[in-house]
Order: C-alpha cells, then structure tokens, then sequence
C-alpha cells in the first residue's frame, strides 16, 4: 500500500516501518493491491474503511529542502551615493503541489564613501526651548511632498517643496509662539478655572461623541488618526487660547471709520458701477458679388431674423461685429467711429435691421444683438457696506498679526529661525527630492 504526504514529522513512527521492513521486501517496486491516499487525509486519520495501511512510501518531492533566492537592487541616493537592498525569497511545495513563497526582510549593503555627507534626522533647532525634529516636522506633510517631488519639471517641483516647508515652518513658529504667550498671561489664579473649563469641555466632547470615552476615542481616531482624546483636547484648548489673545491684541487694532469705507468704494468704483454695453452684428457683401447681395435682401424681404441670414451665408460668430462699452459720453466719445456709423448705431433697436447701406465697395446690414446694463450699487447698500467693511477688516486683520508674530519671535525666539528653516529645508530636499 502507497501513502503520500508533506508531513515529515506526523510521519516518523510511519518511517521506521518503513526501515524494518526494508530488508524483507523489495521497495523498488510497489505492490500491486497497492491504494493512493491523500496526504491531507492520512494526516487527518481520514482512511477508507477497508484499507490497512502496512508500507507507507514518501515521494522524494515532500522531503526536498526549499530553494533561496536572491536578488539585489541598488539604487542611487543623496550626493552620489549608492545603497544595494538584498531581497531574499524562501520558495518551497505544498503538500497539494502549490508553490509557496516567503519574503524575509530586506538587507541593506550601504557602503560610506570617505568624506561623503549622508542625510541622517536630527534636532534642526528649538523654538522656546522645545525641540523640533526633522521627522517628527516632515512627517504630516509626506505625502504631499513625495507627490510634488515626482512632477518631471524639477525646477517647478523643488520651488512648489521649498515653499510648502517655509509656510509650514512659519505656521509652525507663529502657533508655538501664540501659545506660549497665551499660557504665560493666564494668572496663577486663573489656572483652576482653566483646568475647571478644560475638563467641562472634555465632558461636552464625549457626550457628543457618542456619549463614552470608548466612543470618543473611536470617533476622534477616524477624523484624526493616531490622536487621543488627550491630544484632541489640549488642541481645542491650544486654539481656544490662542484666538482668545489674538482678539484682545489683534482685533482691537483694526478699526475701520467710514472714509475706510468711502475709500476703498472708490477704488472699485467701475465695478459697484459698470458702464452699459452694446453688441453689434454686421453682414457685409462685396458689391461685386451681385447675387450674393440680392440673396442678402431677398432673406431679410422674407421676413428671415439677421442670425439666420448669418448662418446661410455662413459667416463666423452669428454675425457679430463688436461690443462697444457706453461711457459717460455715449456713442459719440467711441473715437473709432465715424459720425455717420455713430448716427446709424445710436438707432439700432434690439434684432431690427439697419441696411442695405452702401459703401465704396461693400452692401452691408447692421442690428443690435443685445444691449446689457447691469444694475449700480451704491455704497449706501447695507449688504455692499458690510461687505467692503470686513474686507478691510480681513486686510487690517492680516497686517496686525503678521506685527504682533514680529513682536512675539524678538523676546521669546533665541534662536536663529532662518538656519533652522534652511535644515529643514535641505533635509526635505535630500529625503524626497532625488
């Protein structure tokens, strides 16, 4: 009888059957009642009722060791160095024939030239005495970097990089500072009432996160990944704190007085006011072309609309000629115009046709297309008030906090900010901009 199976161990007593009966009978040939079991069977103890199993033979394959194979990438990094990743795979049998294939960690083979400068992370500086990793500062803005860094117009891309590292690094600055700032003018009295606020915003956190700590921590998780629901809170409390002190710094200091107002209305005045516009078609026919003109006023006899006649003598643009803006002093300030077209456009009424009217070579037809005069809003509007109101709000906003941000970094930054940005700067360009 003839077993096969995968299973070397689960069939070691089987094996020294094997061995004990070798010197009674011949194994070069197998027996004729002999019966084919499946491995996984066998393994199981899963056999047909009338077999008795007396010699199990293993094929060769189930016992062959499996193959290694390697393969070795080099890539070239930073300032020409070059690093070899050894890939290995384990590729063995299945007791059902399939081929199996493991993956063991890659290798690194990275040979250091002598006086080569290779990228490593480290402390590119602190700000208040709290340090800032290269890691760490990189980490959230990856994604968008590597993406950048792969546009094939490399000087475009390495721009597009050094921008988003210098806004973020400022961002950066400009958010620790605020805070540090904020945190040293809540008085010692005032902390229990800020730990008191703290915890009560906590609570309301929870409850409208599903109304148990398990539940917030689940939700915050999918909105903020890898955040705790102490990490989420000491934001809030960041961002509470720091848009409180800008409103008493900032904020005060952006009046804006009506002559603001008047001011700024006055700059845009064409655009609160727009000037009226005409368009203006025109068919024209050589006088030569005879029957081309006859056919011209025949259509427009007919009753034919000018678009239509535009389109059967296939002329581009339905026909339009010209759109004229109407300032203050009409038609007769269009210095291009000679007075008698001037005469002839001030009559023009919306699709009436204006022809035959001939010159030295051409019969030509005029119309008014259409005639647009968008409505004048005046700066006593309400809604148009308060909108160039907060515009200049926005603008005064800006300006003050980019001084306050000033006044900040000169007494809380020892540091010299521009050095660190330029290490953040050059690592960025060596980890991804290769």
């Amino acid at each position: 009888m003839r077993f096969t199976s995968a299973n070397f161990a689960g069939l070691a007593s089987t094996i020294l059957c094997v061995m004990c009966l070798a010197g009674c009978m011949s194994t070069d040939r197998t027996p004729k009642d002999a019966v084919e079991v499946n491995s996984i069977a066998f393994s199981q103890g899963n056999l047909p009722a009338d077999v008795n199993p007396s010699i199990v033979q293993i094929p060769d394959a189930d016992l062959e060791p499996p193959t290694v194979v390697t393969d070795d990438v080099t890539v070239d990094v930073a300032n020409g160095n070059q690093v070899t990743t050894v890939q290995t795979d384990v590729v063995s049998k299945a007791p059902d024939g399939t081929t199996l294939t493991q993956k063991l960690p890659e290798k690194i083979d990275a040979q250091l030239p002598i006086n080569q400068k290779w990228p490593v992370d480290s402390l590119v500086g602190q700000v208040n005495g709290k340090p800032l990793y290269a890691s760490e500062f990189l980490k959230t803005r990856e994604d968008r970097i590597i993406t950048i860094a792969a546009d094939p117009d490399r000087i475009k891309a390495r721009n597009q990089v050094v921008q988003i590292i210098s806004e973020a690094f400022d961002q950066y600055v400009n958010n620790l500072l605020i805070i540090s700032e904020a945190e040293a003018m809540i008085p010692k009295e005032g902390q229990e009432g800020v730990l008191a606020w703290l915890k009560d915003l906590q609570e309301k956190e929870i409850a409208n996160r599903g109304g148990s700590r398990a539940d917030a921590q689940r939700s915050i998780e999918e909105e903020f990944p890898g955040t705790t629901i102490e990490e989420f809170m000491n934001r809030q409390k960041n961002q509470a704190l720091a848009g409180d002190l800008l409103n008493r710094r900032v904020r005060p200091r952006t009046i804006v007085s009506w002559r603001d107002v008047e001011r700024l209305y006055d700059q845009n005045s064409a655009t609160y006011n727009p000037l009226p516009t005409i368009r203006i078609g025109r068919i024209a026919v050589l006088k030569s072309n005879q029957a081309q003109v006859d056919q011209v006023k025949a259509s427009f006899a007919q009753g034919k609309t000018f678009s239509q006649v535009a389109a059967d003598l296939k002329i581009s643009d339905g026909g339009f000629w010209r759109e004229m803006t109407i300032s203050k002093g009409g038609i007769d300030a269009i210095a291009d115009l000679v007075d008698d077209m001037k005469t002839r456009i001030k009559a023009l009424e919306l699709n009436k046709i204006d022809g035959p009217i001939e010159s030295k070579t051409q019969m030509f037809w005029l119309t008014l297309i259409s005639s647009q005069q968008e409505k004048a809003r005046s700066i006593f509007d309400p809604p148009l008030q308060m909108q160039l109101r907060r515009q200049i709000e926005n603008q005064r906003y800006g300006m003050e906090t980019q001084r306050y941000y000033a006044n900040l970094r000169t007494r809380w930054v020892a540091s010299d900010l521009e050095s660190m940005k330029m290490r953040l700067i050059s690592i960025a360009l060596t980890r991804y901009f290769r």
